[in-house]
């Protein structure tokens, strides 16, 4: 496999597994998915690392509310108008994000199951830029999208509106393209959330269980396969959360 990630500079070794977890995250990335091509998913990874520097943004989540702010977002990409605002909403002030503010993305043309995989494609990268980040390297550059294909447009069957933003699967209720994330009966929120884009949702599961703990185990207090023990991971985990203002 080319190399796409590495950390020869950082200051400590990284674990193997989590250096092909993340080769392979790129490499996902630049292929079509199911609503978004090769370039428009890069393009989502760009737009989610430019957020950062967006005067519209930092305008926005100094506001008491950011409905207060108009203007357009500093942009980098090509990508339509509402999906450029969920990216970098979401990147840059999740916690004040409400169900009116989705009907009008949905409203400008992103559709449920086109917005749930680009919140698929914001954690992965997320999950791999804030890894490097942390051991002191320099995020890696982005892919050369593919651009073989288009996207699949395989939208689950069996998805319903459950009383969630978006449609999820219901348990019982899944077809042969998403058995294997339903297969043993337990089924997180985590997993429902972003079952309307199944397909692409494994790789963010494939992180989970790298990063912290495979699905089979997480009902399970006891249960570490790291250096730290189930109790330090969940305290980490819970001062992050805070930290975030995570309401999940």
């Amino acid at each position: 496999m080319t190399e796409l990630v590495s950390y020869s500079a950082a200051p400590f070794e990284v674990r193997s597994d989590i250096i092909e977890l993340q080769q392979r995250v790129w490499k996902w990335l630049a292929q079509p998915g199911l609503w978004w091509s090769g370039a428009e998913r890069v393009d989502i990874a760009a737009e989610l690392r430019h957020a950062r520097r967006c005067t519209l943004c930092a305008e926005r989540k100094a506001a008491l509310s950011p409905l207060a702010i108009e203007g357009a977002h500093n942009r980098v990409s090509p990508l339509p108008d509402p999906a450029i605002d969920a990216i970098h909403r979401i990147a840059t002030d999740p916690g004040r994000l409400t169900e009116a503010w989705y009907q009008e993305i949905l409203e400008g043309g992103v559709s449920d199951a086109a917005y749930v995989e680009l919140v698929v494609i914001i954690a992965c990268v997320v999950a791999v830029d804030t890894f490097a980040r942390a051991v002191g390297v320099p995020t890696f550059e982005l892919p050369v999208p593919e651009e073989s294909s288009e996207p699949s447009r395989l939208r689950p069957e069996g998805a319903l509106q459950e009383g969630a933003w978006v449609p999820t699967i219901p348990l019982g209720g899944a077809g042969e393209n998403e058995a294997d994330l339903y297969n043993e009966g337990f089924v997180t929120n985590s997993y429902r959330a972003i079952s309307l884009a199944a397909p692409q949702a494994r790789m963010f599961f494939d992180i989970v269980a790298v990063y912290y703990v495979g699905r089979d185990h997480i009902t399970d207090p006891t249960y570490s396969s790291r250096e730290l023990s189930r109790a330090q991971m969940e305290v980490i985990a819970a001062r992050i959360s805070a930290l975030n203002q995570c309401f999940f």
